[in-house]
Formats: C-alpha cells, structure tokens, sequence
C-alpha cells in the first residue's frame, strides 16, 4: 500500500470517528439527569416556557440566559420524592397534549401569539387538566427561583452586600 493512500484512509477514519458521533439523531437529554429521563425535545420546550414566563428584557436577562430549564430539571431529579418525579414526567405528557389539543402542534412551533394566548389560558385555568396545570406551577415555581437567586438579581435588584457592615471604620475616635 502506498503511503499517501494510507495517510488519506487514516484521515478519512479519523473525520468520521469524530463527526458520526453527531449524527446520530437520539433524543438523549443535554444534561444528564439521574432519577427522570427527559429528552433533548422535552428540554428545548422547558426552555421555550421557562423564556415565556421569564423573558429577557433590555435591562436584564431571561429565562434562558440564566439556563432557569436546566435548574428546574436539576431540582426535579435531586430534590423531589419519587411520586413528584413522576407527576412532574406525566405532566410533561398531558402539557403536549394540552398544546396539541389546542393549536395541533408542539409548544416549540408555536408563534410568540400562540404561547402567548396558552400562557393566558393557563393562568385563567381554562380548559386545562389538574396534571399540566400542576406541571405549569411547578416550572414557573423554579423559574422563578432560579431568577431570585442569580447574580444579576442580587446584585442589581436586591443590592446584596456581599459583607454586611461594609461601612465600619475601625480607626474612628469613639468620643
């Protein structure tokens, strides 16, 4: 075999050993998680409805730049019973069939009305069950707290000092 054949075929292998690994279209979750199995596709709408309650503005950050979705499925599988898991799971199912039932596609493809007009319905508890509206308070319950204990909101909402007293002076006469 000639060289530049052989350095061509190792180059070849090479470039597919590193590109077959994204191609392959499983919907294996972003963040592994290990109580509840979530998919990519499931994770993508979290983030869509963590953005929809908590979106970004021009003077702060959303939803998504906190990665609030990521916090809400970490709490989910660390810090709730077996039973919650599998309500939160089940209300992922009934919130898709609430967003097919409503606009007959997914939560990902609606437009920013749509959502919008959900979102509504959601809060008024319109034609909604008890098990996508228990998966709504939960998801906005963590959105919300992963908001209210980021950075930017304490630094720039609450003015945490991160030393309390910072205005002591030690070398002032006491007189």
């Amino acid at each position: 075999m000639k060289r530049r054949t052989a350095i061509r075929n190792i180059a070849i292998i090479t470039a597919g050993a590193v590109f077959l690994p994204g191609c392959n279209s499983s919907d294996v979750a972003a963040i592994p998680l290990k109580h509840i199995s979530i998919g990519r596709k499931d994770q993508n709408m979290l983030a869509e409805l963590c953005e929809l309650i908590l979106p970004k503005t021009k003077n702060f950050v959303g939803a998504k730049d906190l990665k609030s979705h990521e916090f809400l499925l970490t709490m989910i599988d660390d810090c709730t019973s077996p039973e919650d898991q599998k309500k939160f799971t089940d209300g992922i199912k009934a919130f898709d069939k609430l967003c097919h039932d409503k606009f007959g596609q997914i939560f990902t493809g609606y437009t920013a009305e749509q959502k919008k007009s959900l979102l509504t319905d959601i809060e008024k508890r319109k034609d909604i069950s008890d098990e996508a509206l228990s998966f709504y308070k939960t998801v906005k319950r963590y959105t919300i707290q992963s908001f209210t204990s980021s950075k930017n909101f304490m630094l720039e909402i609450r003015k945490y000092n991160m030393v309390p007293g910072g205005n002591f002076k030690g070398c002032v006469k006491a007189s």
